[in-house]
């Protein structure tokens, strides 16, 4: 087994992707919003504050990033992460898959801003749901990807441009990536 993989990108558009990307080419720059994809409440919580994030209570300022365009060779939302100032990645756990993604398919840009939710984030997950078990099976606690969603414009979108912060979990504790 091998540590590493090599993905190809592709030449191939989303045309959704790209006229959103389009829409949402501002100057100056939006602050890139991706999100874990994971299968587990963790995931589903990051992925719907970033969705909340971006659509609803910070929409002047963040544009939604989609993974699959990151991995096209141009345009779309490559450029929008590309031209953006700050990316902020919310990661559902200590895993790190979309921060590692991201730096895999823009290694020059690399993200500049991370967020985790970690596991054990009392902020994140009630403690009846913090194992990694299908949505199916459990339901995610009400409306705790809007807390995420607070508490990360709240703490971290509000912080000055430049800042490097690796990632942070939801409770304050910073972790390394």
């Amino acid at each position: 087994m091998t540590d590493t993989i090599q993905v190809r990108l592709t030449d191939q558009r989303c045309e959704l992707g790209d006229a959103y990307a389009r829409k949402h080419m501002t100057t100056p720059p939006k602050i890139a919003v991706l999100s874990c994809e994971g299968m587990c409440l963790r995931g589903e919580v990051a992925r719907r504050a970033a969705n909340l994030i971006a659509h609803e209570l910070e929409p002047a300022r963040t544009v939604r990033v989609c993974h699959g365009g990151l991995l096209e060779t141009s345009g779309g939302m490559r450029e929008l992460v590309a031209r953006a100032d700050r990316v902020l990645m919310l990661d559902g756990c200590f895993l790190a898959c979309g921060t590692r993604l991201l730096r895999g398919a823009l290694l020059r840009a690399g993200p500049r801003w991370c967020v985790r939710i970690e596991c054990s984030s009392s902020i994140a997950l009630s403690s009846a749901s913090t194992n990694c078990q299908s949505r199916k099976s459990k339901r995610m606690p009400r409306g705790r990807e809007r807390v995420v969603a607070e508490y990360v414009i709240a703490e971290k979108l509000n912080v000055e441009a430049g800042s490097s912060i690796e990632s942070t979990a939801c409770s304050g504790g910073d972790q390394n990536a």
